[in-house]
């Protein structure tokens, strides 16, 4: 692909995933995304001659289509962006559908337009810093989205499944704190700086709204309010809008934030394992050896990637680095 196509392409595209694309741009890659759809695999397994082969063919009827007549008139911009759309298909099929698949998998970070989307896969939790600094752990197979402008005068998260949220205290030019609301259908969270955990999956009738620290006050969309601090629950039934209010122990129930983060004299090969899956991070290791060092360690589960290697290295007299999502393990070997 000759490499101003290509640099062309590839410029629409980070429009496109920045969200600063214009609404011809994102619907001519929209478009695009939806023909390749359903065969990545057909695509991947085609040799150099066959995708030649194809950009040929598909070359030849650009051209008949792009073909004015002999009393044509002046092509219009959506004209234009229609056949721009043909071009860049033939130039970059592979590569696009490539990137925008891999920005969809669960358990990736996915920017579309002014939304943002994390992704927690089915048996795994996730760790995610919302652009404010707050804390989230996903459960497995939970949902969540933010505006780009998340962390301006209003902070708002949707949730789909189940999420412990450590808010930080924001004020917004020294005035009122930015409010915090997290959505789960009709039901709404709103948090006056606290922890807790909110449970709404799919297949259930009901929202459970568990408080570890702080005050959260929960609406239900028909003027039906709940103020809940640490150690009380509120379970909203959204067929029958009944809502039962108790006293619970929190800590017991939100220990699947944690679940993952208690070891004892595990294999530092397989806590790597264990934490690229929680935070999104590559770990490699300089010094093969380090990966059999037994470690053990405890935490919360609402630390950050840096907080906890921190205190990993200080135990297993090793040094990390972090960069472009690859956190490099190096050191002698065990204390």
């Amino acid at each position: 692909m000759p490499s101003g196509n290509r640099n062309k392409f590839r410029s629409i595209v980070a429009r496109y995933l920045s969200g600063s694309a214009d609404e011809e741009e994102s619907d001519m890659i929209e478009k695009y995304y939806e023909l390749f759809a359903g065969k990545p695999d057909r695509l991947s397994k085609l040799s150099a001659d066959e995708l030649a082969d194809i950009r040929e063919r598909m070359k030849g009827n650009i051209t008949k289509r792009i073909t004015p007549p002999v009393q044509s008139r002046p092509l219009l911009p959506g004209f234009f962006w229609r056949v721009a759309a043909a071009a860049l298909i033939l130039i970059g099929a592979s590569w696009v559908f490539f990137l925008v698949r891999e920005q969809r998998k669960p358990g990736v970070n996915l920017s579309v337009g002014r939304t943002v989307v994390q992704q927690s896969v089915k048996g795994q939790t996730k760790f995610v810093v919302l652009p404010d600094g707050s804390r989230v752990v996903l459960h497995g197979d939970t949902r969540i989205e933010y505006d780009r402008d998340f962390n301006r005068q209003t902070r708002e998260v949707s949730l789909i499944g189940e999420a412990y949220f450590d808010v930080v205290h924001l004020n917004v030019g020294g005035r009122k704190p930015a409010s915090f609301v997290i959505r789960t259908g009709k039901i709404s969270t709103t948090v006056l700086g606290t922890a807790f955990s909110i449970k709404s999956l799919p297949s259930e009738s009901e929202v459970v709204v568990t408080v570890t620290r702080g005050k959260v006050r929960v609406d239900d969309g028909d003027k039906r309010t709940s103020l809940l601090t640490a150690n009380q629950q509120v379970t909203y039934n959204t067929n029958t809008t009944v809502a039962d209010e108790k006293v619970v122990k929190s800590q017991e129930l939100t220990a699947w934030v944690q679940a993952d983060m208690v070891f004892q004299e595990m294999p530092f090969g397989d806590l790597a394992e264990v934490l690229e899956k929680r935070y999104g991070v590559k770990i490699s290791f300089q010094n093969p050896q380090l990966q059999q060092c037994l470690i053990t360690g405890r935490f919360s589960g609402t630390e950050t990637l840096d907080e906890v290697f921190k205190v990993l290295t200080l135990t297993s007299n090793t040094k990390y680095s972090l960069e472009s999502g690859e956190l490099v393990l190096s050191g002698e070997g065990c204390r």
